[in-house]
């Protein structure tokens, strides 16, 4: 039991930020899945998890979620400055 713990501390982090990453879409979503991509590919490495790949999964989707978020942001920046005066 103690070795299974051990193997899936990493995916059960990364899996953590992909989560975090999917509902924080935008500059700190970009971030936070990033270091949970880092920790689900160190993961995969050392020990292949369906936990690790799934935060893999997860990461990937929130990287992806928080690039269009930008790009709308800045393509719609403009308009929400003339509703704000």
């Amino acid at each position: 039991m103690a070795e299974k713990e051990k193997t899936e501390g990493l995916g059960i982090s990364a899996f953590t930020l992909g989560v975090l990453g999917i509902i924080f879409s935008g500059v700190m979503g970009m971030i936070i899945s990033s270091v949970g991509l880092a920790l689900s590919i160190v993961q995969q490495k050392r020990h292949k998890t369906k936990m690790g790949k799934t935060a893999f999964i997860l990461n990937v989707i929130g990287i992806a979620l928080s690039i269009v978020a930008v790009i709308l942001y800045a393509k719609l920046a403009p308009y929400l400055n003339q509703l704000q005066a």
